[in-house]
């Protein structure tokens, strides 16, 4: 089978990095209904890519050849996310003052108990690090693997390739 996922995975990690790397520059809130965008680049891309692995492989594919390559392409995105994630913790340093900010505000506007709070402003500024890197990650595969199924379902399939055509 011809692969594909190499390509594209690079591809749409690059383009929601870039989306996101804008969202920080222009100040703009990633709590926003904007943050959807990265998952309209994400599924697009995977869409691309189960389109073109089918195509490459003449149609003969089932769709868990198709998943397989969009969530391969998932992996390589996710790898792009665990980078950007450390590169944000050091090129953004003021951005766990900006977050707990907002944390306290949402807290004091929600009414949230004060120990409750303090907890949860404890947690995050104790584990900004980590919930950042390894955050961007776990979400990026979550989302990749539902996505994937979506991508998956589009292109045309045959089904396996029959026996008399395999090399």
């Amino acid at each position: 089978m011809k692969q594909t996922h190499t390509t594209y995975g690079l591809i749409t990690g690059l383009a929601t990095v870039i989306f996101s790397a804008l969202m920080m520059v222009m100040k703009m809130d990633m709590d926003s209904s904007l943050k959807y965008v990265s998952y309209a680049i994400m599924l697009g891309g995977l869409i691309m890519n189960a389109m073109a692995y089918s195509k490459a492989n003449d149609n003969y594919v089932t769709y868990g050849n198709i998943y397989g390559s969009c969530f391969k392409a998932v992996l390589i995105m996710s790898v792009l996310a665990l980078l950007w994630g450390v590169i944000v913790l050091y090129a953004f340093p003021n951005l766990k003052d900006e977050v707990l900010s907002k944390m306290a505000d949402k807290f004091e506007r929600d009414g949230t108990p004060e120990e409750q709070a303090e907890v949860a402003m404890n947690f995050t500024e104790k584990y900004w690090g980590v919930m950042l890197i390894f955050g961007s990650l776990i979400i990026t595969l979550f989302w990749g693997a539902l996505l994937s199924l979506i991508a998956a379902a589009i292109p045309k399939k045959k089904g396996s390739m029959p026996e008399h055509m395999q090399a």
